[in-house]
């Protein structure tokens, strides 16, 4: 379903442009080195860096796990997804199957009973009946699987991801997110590590805005090697690992400052609304940096929020302008995600593009919800004054204008 936050928490990305370090060794563990070719990319902001918006480790390569490990004889059938209702869908090629939720939180919305299988053509499909959460997931967390041929397994999820959205998602697939996902940070890592089955590695933008690095405590801990990027990510090199509890083989590992690149208020967005711009001239400047000819109506966000100050529970007035708005400008891109934990793209129920009306639909890419998902577009040219409307210097209002780039 839809989600039911009336006031989340949004965040602003600019673009992550690190082709500086490409080839460059980032940090090492023991005799491994982790560098990226990336002298061509441009990523899609920080978390695209990081993650790829997937998991090397996905949810359904962790039920083939334990799907093989239990000799079921479901394994190798497993997918999972985000269906058009948006709910999360277990999906089973091979045979019907219950399954229900065991232990810890309830990420993915399975509820308090057992939820069993439907058939759908060749396939049996569960749809989970509660909600999925949004925001940054976190195990041990359990369920177990029981179909009609066969042996029950439990699946586990344990370590650190994103969010649910990029628990499910492999990279390297075909969408537009997709894009250059193998060249992301957490695959790298778990690639040039060798680290198969129920590990992985995944870095991370928690709720707070400061980079998270969730690893196999079995793995050697990384030694920083490109002080840039160690400073970018928010970490000062002095951090120490910390184990995640209980039955986890994990530790993480989180950066003592806010992530560059990105602004991760404490506080709603006092207002998110659309401007259109309808053109009579043959060009004019995108956001202030980019010459178009095209006679067209051009859409912007106009967003309106308080920047946290020194008084308050969290003070990014000099993140604003030392680790932030350094990173975009007029006309480069600039993305407003309307519900931190929810990273998908948003986009209209019905577009047209390139002439072609699409009926979209929610989806592991897509969140049509209003007022949710990433808007991707560049910056309008503005003047941003820090002032504090009072004596109190606990926040600052501000307002900025993002021009939509074409959903693609």
């Amino acid at each position: 379903m839809p989600s039911s936050d009336s006031a989340p928490n949004f965040a602003l990305l600019t673009e992550c442009d690190l082709r500086d370090l490409s080839e460059v060794n980032l940090y090492n563990r023991g005799t491994t080195f982790i560098k990226i070719t990336m002298a061509n990319v441009v990523y899609l902001d920080v978390v695209h860096f990081l993650n790829g918006y997937s998991s090397t480790q996905s949810l359904s390569d962790t039920i083939e796990y334990y799907a093989t490990a239990g000799g079921s004889p479901t394994a190798g059938g497993w997918s999972v997804a985000i269906s058009d209702a948006d709910k999360i869908t277990l999906t089973s090629s091979v045979a019907s199957f219950d399954v229900a939720h065991t232990a810890g939180t309830d990420y993915l919305g399975l509820g308090s009973g057992t939820v069993s299988s439907v058939t759908s053509g060749a396939n049996e499909i569960a749809t989970l009946p509660n909600d999925w959460l949004r925001g940054r997931v976190q195990g041990p967390t359990s369920f177990t699987i029981t179909p009609s041929a066969g042996a029950a397994f439990t699946v586990i999820i344990d370590g650190e991801y994103q969010d649910v959205r990029v628990l499910i998602r492999d990279p390297g697939g075909s969408d537009a997110d997709a894009a250059n996902s193998t060249l992301s940070l957490s695959h790298t890592d778990t690639t040039l590590m060798g680290l198969s089955g129920l590990n992985s590695v995944r870095w991370l933008i928690d709720e707070e805005g400061h980079a998270v690095l969730s690893y196999p405590t079995s793995t050697l801990p990384l030694t920083w090697q490109s002080d840039k990027l160690r400073n970018l990510l928010g970490f000062t090199g002095n951090e120490s690992p910390t184990a995640l509890g209980g039955s986890s083989i994990y530790s993480r590992l989180r950066a003592s400052f806010p992530c560059s690149m990105m602004l991760l208020p404490t506080r709603p967005v006092e207002r998110h609304q659309l401007s259109t711009d309808s053109m009579a001239t043959a060009r004019r400047l995108l956001g202030g940096g980019m010459v178009s000819n095209q006679l067209a109506t051009y859409t912007s966000s106009d967003v309106s929020f308080y920047l946290d100050a020194e008084a308050d529970s969290r003070d990014l007035y000099q993140h604003w302008g030392d680790r932030f708005i350094r990173y975009t400008g007029p006309g480069r891109p600039l993305t407003y995600v309307g519900e931190w934990g929810d990273s998908r793209r948003h986009s209209a129920p019905m577009q047209e593009i390139g002439g072609v009306y699409r009926d979209n639909k929610y989806s592991d890419l897509y969140s049509i919800q209003p007022e949710r998902g990433r808007y991707i577009g560049r910056l309008i040219e503005a003047r941003f004054n820090l002032n504090y409307p009072g004596r109190l210097r606990r926040r600052v209002p501000l307002s900025l204008t993002i021009e939509h780039d074409e959903v693609s």
